[in-house]
């Protein structure tokens, strides 16, 4: 099953899978990496303002920026026909995050093994989750976050448990996991500054727990431990630090400072590190501030856990909180009882697994819990911000419950996460860019004579690169209004025209104005003052800006509430 799953992972982020989650899943990587590498015209969103840059550049880098630079080499050979195009564009970042998701599996396996869960239940979870199936099929910083989380669950759970049967030679290895985990400490932050939530409850374990697996406050261990780190974390932090300083040129653009005679080492450091970026402190910085929060949408404190978490997990996540309110119960009854001596004696004839059961289960709630408590103190929150999650939660469930009882239940929640965020959730955009694509590349293009004005009213922000158009080609002008109200897209819409009359006048040149919108504001756009026709439609996209209107919907032609649609802007008449 988990192989048939697999498979599946990989065919359907071929297909292409056409839901739009959401437009950090194309804005911070392949359209920043499409403008860089291949030169094609994009949008550099706020975060890479080279003036105050709030991402860092080496994830993207290693990802897309590779997959792009992959595709370049496969273009420049020759011996692929048109290969640069919308689908390659497309398909080629997903693959490789499809790839790294791999890493998940593996920990997983890993983590389920040592700590008594059955391996494969777990797997089958994991590889039939919609988070993973579609979420982690995108090119999403989160899918980074969430391996980086599996690697520092399995990196703490390996040293911990080769501490506890460590014999003498075995203790240089244990060394070298503190420097992996000081790597993936830093590259988690420098990806995502929420990591520290993730990290807190692992790192504490890993800190405070002795040679046994016992949590014990040991000032000397923790000191020495935490100094263990430091090595790894320094050098992975200048590799990030300067990386970012490189790209966004902070570092090299003003080299007079650098060539300065006279300078001495202090100084030299000094001015270094003035020019250096610190993209995660940006980030945070940014975030702390009300204001930036509303921006992007405030939502109650309470939505991961109520919510998100249900959205992504389902069942499982209801399962994780009975387990954890039984849990907190049998803790105060057996408190509140007073028996101590009892208790103890009581433990002792546990069987040794059973208490060590006890002790993961309660790990593993709290390695679940802690982050969504963190990161509900944000009042922005999205549900792929908690999808790392996933890799505890199946781990407890397939060591606490008997999930094949469950697999009706857990497969149609499943099977419906996938169609919506997977094929109907703006669903027609990503086609749409396709068919864009293919009419702005028809066999006898004319730059010189076709002007091509594409207006996105009411959907998520369009990728650019997805149109495969240079940087330098002035022939196509994206103007993408959002949410706008209509008499926005009335006026935006009649001065172009109005450009077009009086700039062409008298030439032999053609002004195509396409506008493209959900069907839901249809009608809105027929209130305007121009006329138009209708080129393409495509379904499913559903728009939760927008959502239908359930009697028109059920009406004759309601499937058209469910369409995305390029109207085609009609010339008056001089």
């Amino acid at each position: 099953m988990w192989l048939v799953l697999g498979v599946v992972r990989v065919l359907w982020c071929l297909a292409p899978q056409t839901g739009y989650i959401h437009p950090d899943e194309f804005f911070q990587s392949p359209e920043v990496m499409a403008g860089d590498i291949l030169n094609l015209k994009t949008y550099r969103t706020w975060e890479f303002n080279t003036s105050y840059p709030s991402r860092s550049i080496l994830f993207p880098l290693i990802t897309t920026g590779f997959s792009f630079t992959t595709l370049k080499a496969l273009h420049n050979s020759g011996l692929f026909d048109k290969i640069l195009n919308g689908y390659s564009l497309l398909v080629f970042p997903r693959c490789y995050l499809t790839c790294v998701s791999f890493i998940l599996d593996y920990s997983v396996y890993r983590l389920a093994c040592l700590w008594g869960a059955d391996p494969w239940d777990a797997l089958t979870l994991l590889s039939g989750s919609h988070v993973v199936l579609v979420f982690y099929t995108r090119t999403f910083s989160n899918v980074i976050e969430a391996v980086l989380f599996a690697l520092l669950l399995l990196l703490v759970a390996m040293d911990i448990k080769q501490a506890s049967v460590a014999t003498q030679p075995m203790r240089k290895e244990s060394g070298n996991k503190k420097h992996f985990i000081g790597i993936v400490l830093v590259s988690g932050f420098f990806n995502r500054p929420t990591f520290i939530g993730y990290a807190l409850i692992p790192m504490f374990r890993w800190l405070f727990c002795d040679q046994k697996g016992i949590l014990q406050f040991d000032f000397r261990r923790i000191v020495k431990r935490f100094f263990g780190l430091l090595s790894s974390v320094i050098a992975t932090s200048f590799l990030f630090i300067v990386t970012d300083a490189l790209y966004f040129g902070s570092l090299l653009s003003e080299r007079s400072w650098f060539l300065k005679d006279g300078n001495n080492i202090y100084t030299l450091f000094v001015n270094i590190s003035q020019h250096l970026v610190l993209t995660p402190v940006n980030l945070i910085l940014y975030n702390l501030d009300q204001k930036s929060l509303i921006a992007h949408g405030s939502h109650p404190w309470f939505t991961h856990l109520t919510v998100n978490s249900f959205l992504l997990f389902g069942g499982l996540h209801l399962a994780a909180v009975t387990t954890g309110v039984k849990t907190m119960v049998s803790k105060f009854a057996c408190k509140a009882s007073g028996h101590t001596s009892h208790k103890d004696n009581l433990e002792n004839k546990l069987p040794a697994k059973l208490s060590m059961t006890t002790q993961i289960t309660e790990y593993l709630l709290l390695v679940y819990f802690i982050p969504i408590v963190v990161l509900s103190m944000f009042s922005h929150q999205e549900p792929r911000y908690i999808s790392p999650l996933i890799v505890p939660l199946v781990i407890l469930s397939a060591s606490k419950y008997k999930m094949r009882s469950w697999k009706v239940v857990i497969v149609v929640f499943n099977l419906l996460g996938s169609v919506f965020f997977g094929c109907l959730h703006q669903g027609g955009l990503i086609p749409c860019l396709s068919y864009l694509e293919k009419v702005l590349h028809s066999e006898n293009p004319l730059p010189s004579q076709t002007e091509h004005n594409l207006v996105f009213y009411h959907t998520y922000m369009p990728p650019r690169y997805l149109l495969n158009i240079k940087s330098d080609e002035k022939f196509v002008r994206i103007i993408d209004l959002g949410g706008s109200d209509v008499s926005f897209l009335n006026n935006t819409v009649n001065e172009l025209l109005d450009n077009s009359a009086s700039k062409h006048f008298g030439k032999n040149q053609e002004i195509n104005i396409y506008m493209i919108a959900p069907g839901t504001v249809q009608d809105d756009i027929k209130n305007c003052g121009f006329q138009w026709k209708t080129v393409a439609s495509f379904f499913p996209h559903l728009t939760m800006e927008d959502p239908p209107d359930i009697t028109s919907l059920l009406s004759e032609g309601g499937l058209t509430q469910l369409s995305l649609y390029i109207f085609k802007v009609k010339q008056p008449e001089h």
